[in-house]
């Protein structure tokens, strides 16, 4: 193989796993941020039937 098919390849295939670990890392991000949002609500609600209680 030449050096520019070998120089190609590499470049495919660096592309192609820098597009895997960006999408990874994208759906884990938006993933903690709903987690950590449903928590935040959580505890909101939970400080609010807290409160309503005699």
């Amino acid at each position: 193989m030449s050096d520019a098919s070998l120089i190609a390849l590499f470049s495919v295939g660096m592309a192609s796993t820098l597009t895997v670990l960006f999408l990874a890392f994208r759906r884990t991000f938006r993933l903690e941020q709903e987690r950590t949002l449903m928590r935040r609500m959580r505890r909101r609600l939970d400080r609010m039937f807290l409160k309503q209680k005699p």
